[in-house]
């Protein structure tokens, strides 16, 4: 089968291997390294299944993944459909990376199917230690590794992606060291009405996702904001006194605010520096009537409703 993850891999390794015959500031370098991405992700979702990759506006595509030949080849998901479906699947795999991989793609689609030199020019270090980092995800998902991957040059990919967690806790320890500074050089004054302000300042945030909740703040102890990613659900639960599906929703934080001393960690590698990487869960309650897509006109006539509540307030007011 053309999705079978075991030949997805091989050509995501074929690839890989040459773009690093290549000089790693060439433009061939970064678009073998885009192809191999794309495929490595493929590979991901098929160790799954590979139904994961078929796009479902045919179902003749669904079929093939069952092993069924259909009558016309069998058409894939799109890189966009992908990666948001890696984010889903793949442990580790964050918003942030399905963004970067679109990206990547976005100038390879640019390269190939416009007069762009979509790859000229691009400082590696710009893109180049993320698509590593994302490719480590998929490997470890894949029971693989660089070496396996790269061969010979796999531990130059070893070594990026070291230069860039060091990096990435180097800037995170000094995020942190300022701003507890910051909060330690306020005035008593100053902390009072910081303490009166946060309250507000952290319902406000607290609305914007039911994904957030509160926590100690890693820089200056005080209550700060936590939120991240759907991880996956628990199966939902009916909860007769109150009405409603509870389920509870494992989510990957990858974002913190502090109203005291003003600290902003904007992606899951910097929460997890910061000590707090770890998954956390929150509950989630929905409507039995939504969850089950219950049309209440199916069961309920709402002229006849009406007409009743109509006449009932008729009633009402003559009785006045």
């Amino acid at each position: 089968m053309e999705w079978a993850s075991e030949s997805l891999y091989s050509k995501a390794k074929l690839f890989a291997r040459r773009a690093h015959d290549e000089s790693v500031d060439s433009s061939l370098f970064a678009f073998w390294m885009s192809v191999a991405l794309e495929l490595l992700a493929r590979s991901a979702l098929a160790k799954i299944h590979p139904v994961l990759l078929a796009d479902p506006r045919e179902q003749d595509n669904i079929h093939y993944a069952f092993g069924i030949i259909p009558k016309s080849p069998p058409k894939s998901i799109p890189a966009k459909a992908l990666f948001a479906r890696c984010s889903v699947f793949v442990p580790g795999f964050t918003d942030k990376m399905s963004g970067h991989c679109l990206i990547v793609a976005d100038r390879r689609n640019s390269e190939l199917h416009s007069g762009a030199a979509a790859f000229e020019g691009i400082d590696n270090s710009k893109w180049l230690p993320a698509t590593y980092e994302v490719m480590d995800v998929l490997l470890r998902h894949l029971g693989r590794d660089f070496r396996d991957l790269l061969g010979d040059h796999g531990d130059v990919a070893l070594e990026a992606l070291k230069d860039r967690r060091d990096s990435i806790k180097k800037e995170v320890q000094e995020q942190l060291a300022v701003s507890r500074r910051h909060y330690e050089r306020t005035t008593p004054e100053e902390k009072k009405a910081l303490e009166a302000s946060a309250p507000e300042a952290m319902e406000s945030w607290m609305k914007g996702s039911k994904l957030r909740k509160q926590c100690a703040c890693p820089a200056c102890g005080n209550t700060a904001v936590i939120g991240g990613e759907t991880v996956s659900r628990s199966p939902a639960k009916i909860d007769e006194e109150s009405n409603t599906i509870k389920r509870e929703v494992r989510v990957l934080p990858n974002r913190l605010r502090c109203p005291f001393c003003k600290l902003l960690l904007n992606s899951f590698q910097e929460v997890n520096e910061a000590g707090l990487g770890n998954i956390y869960t929150v509950d989630e309650e929905e409507d039995p009537v939504e969850f089950f897509g219950i049309e209440p006109e199916e069961y309920v006539d709402i002229q006849d409703l009406v007409n009743r509540y109509g006449q009932d307030m008729y009633e009402g007011y003559n009785n006045e």
